[in-house]
């Protein structure tokens, strides 16, 4: 599971169970709001456009936050930013891992030293590794998916409807620790308790990481929900960044498979010093009980925003939600909900989360010796910080007047398609050797602009109250598939064509090219009572500033 999904992910997993947080989910459009003005669209529907760019707003954005909150808003935020580090900790750490020397020694040699494998990371020496160690690495990097997929479908939204925000987070910390736990210490030898302990390892992170965004955007000010939404995708790198560096100074395999488990244990327990979400204690516990709670993250008078919180409950309460039927029933609704599906099919299909799932084997596969990759420093480390740095490019663009949904999705592609392919030609006919090094490191950055932050704002856009819930479940439910795919053959089809892979991911690309080219609408800047008319065939006016409107 890639950066992108668990922003992103558990911002759709919440989204299918959670009416407390729409209010604040519309990141991307919301998000801005305070610094747009109002617009006349076409018929005389108000819309928005925003008159400055992306650094002002968020400059505002924060001068906001100080204006009115306190130092516990603070603690909350950070600490749900440290799930976020989290959950991009568990991205990167098996990656690495299973390149370690004692990853080989402690499950390799006693299962599989036949046929003359040397069960030692890098070059076997043309012997091609046994079938069975294939899959054991397979397994270890799909079952996390499985497990999130579950824990954010069953156990978490229950907990957090029934029991509350904290708890819900605390309880996803604590498991996840436990998962590493089975993982790594307590393994014993056995390949089920190793795949057991992964498994829960997904299902602990996949319940604390639906409650962190709609903890952060209940507890946030106004005008930074959205932008937390983004900020999520961002710490999730810097998770892998921090797990590249970590693992570069420790070779045990044990320690590294605990150390997301740390991060959600630490969030496990520190999130009680924080308060409750008032949102949640007023739908919950009545008026008067939420808005003590939202003093407790607010300086001054907060009866405005309390009675604000509750008008938007009264009006939750009475939307009717769509079936599942008709979401494929009904024409429009039908298009959007098969954008928002394929969209997040196609951020698996870019390839990403093979090459994060099996970092090792990748940059073996082009032509990198395994102790230059998990050296400090070394080409783990390098290429997450310049992915990195493609996130902060894409959160500075998407807002922005130089960037938006669908021009940074076009964007990245045509750099992300063509550099595998180049890749896995100059592989396939011995080019220099540095030549896919440079192709790949150009692809990291390319996918994070566009790819890692997009297939997660745009969902929530497209669709109206009554729609997103289900609609978004369902774009959740195909990323988790592919990426249950993805992870499952990556491995095999390295061990079958290491420049067949990257040929096979790079044509992806070009086909999510043309998906984007003919299916994505641009949305930044149109309000989002208007946003299901652009699939619709109509076409709006350009958007005219009140001002100016007679």
């Amino acid at each position: 599971m890639n950066a992108s999904q668990v922003s992103s992910f558990s911002n759709a997993c919440s989204s299918r169970h959670s009416t407390s947080f729409k209010a604040g989910q519309n990141f991307g459009v919301r998000s801005l709001q305070s610094q747009q003005s109002r617009t006349v669209v076409g018929d005389g529907t108000t819309s928005l456009k925003s008159n400055q760019g992306l650094g002002s707003s968020v400059r505002e954005s924060f001068q906001e936050l100080n204006q009115s909150a306190n130092a516990v808003t603070y603690i909350a935020i950070i600490i749900a930013m440290m799930g976020a580090l989290m959950f991009g900790i568990d991205q990167g750490n098996y990656g690495l891992v299973q390149g370690f020397h004692s990853f080989y020694d402690y499950w390799c040699k006693p299962y599989y030293l036949v046929g003359g494998f040397d069960c030692q990371p890098g070059d076997h020496g043309g012997v091609a590794a046994p079938g069975g160690w294939v899959l054991f690495k397979s397994w270890g990097g799909s079952l996390i998916t499985l497990g999130a997929c579950a824990g954010c479908t069953t156990v978490a939204p229950l907990i957090s409807s029934k029991f509350g925000r904290r708890p819900c987070i605390s309880v996803g910390g604590i498991v996840c620790f436990v998962g590493c736990l089975f993982a790594s210490y307590w393994a014993f030898n056995s390949t089920a308790v190793f795949y057991i302990g992964r498994f829960v390892t997904g299902f602990g992170a996949g319940i604390c990481c639906f409650a962190l965004p709609i903890y952060s955007s209940e507890v946030a000010t106004p005008s930074i929900r959205g932008l937390m939404g983004s900020f999520f995708q961002l710490f999730v790198v810097i998770g892998g960044v921090l797990a590249s560096i970590i693992l570069a100074s420790i070779k045990d395999w044990r320690m590294g498979m605990l150390l997301p488990g740390i991060a959600g244990l630490i969030v496990g327990c520190l999130v009680w010093i924080t308060p409750e979400s008032p949102r949640y204690v007023m739908g919950k516990r009545g008026y008067e009980a939420g808005l003590a709670e939202l003093q407790k993250v607010r300086r001054g008078d907060v009866e405005q925003e309390a009675q604000a919180i509750r008008d938007d409950l009264e009006n939750e309460a009475g939307n009717k939600e769509v079936s599942y039927r008709e979401l494929f029933q009904t024409p429009g609704l039908r298009l959007r909900v098969f954008i928002a599906m394929y969209l997040a099919v196609a951020q698996q299909l870019t390839g990403v989360n093979a090459f994060l799932s099996y970092t090792t084997s990748v940059f073996e596969a082009a032509g990198i010796p395994s102790e230059q990759i998990n050296a400090l420093p070394g080409y783990a480390i390098y290429f997450n910080l310049a992915m990195l740095a493609g996130c902060i490019i894409g959160l500075l663009l998407i807002d922005s007047p130089f960037g938006g949904r669908r021009s940074q999705l076009l964007g990245a592609t045509c750099m992300m398609g063509p550099t595998l392919i180049i890749a896995g030609v100059a592989k396939a006919y011995a080019w220099p050797g540095w030549i896919p090094v440079v192709m790949l490191f150009l692809y990291g950055p390319g996918f994070q602009v566009a790819w890692g932050i997009v297939p997660w704002v745009y969902p929530s856009e497209i669709f109206s109250m009554a729609e997103k819930d289900k609609a978004v479940s369902m774009a959740t439910f195909s990323c988790f598939f592919v990426n249950f795919i993805v992870n499952m053959t990556t491995e095999p089809l390295l061990q079958w064509c290491d420049w067949g892979t990257f040929l096979i991911f790079g044509c992806f690309n070009v086909t999510n090219f043309f998906f984007v080219l003919f299916f994505i609408r641009e949305t930044k800047g149109v309000a989002l009572e208007m946003i299901p008319r652009l699939f619709s065939g109509q076409q709006l006016q350009p958007l005219v500033p009140v001002d100016n409107v007679a």
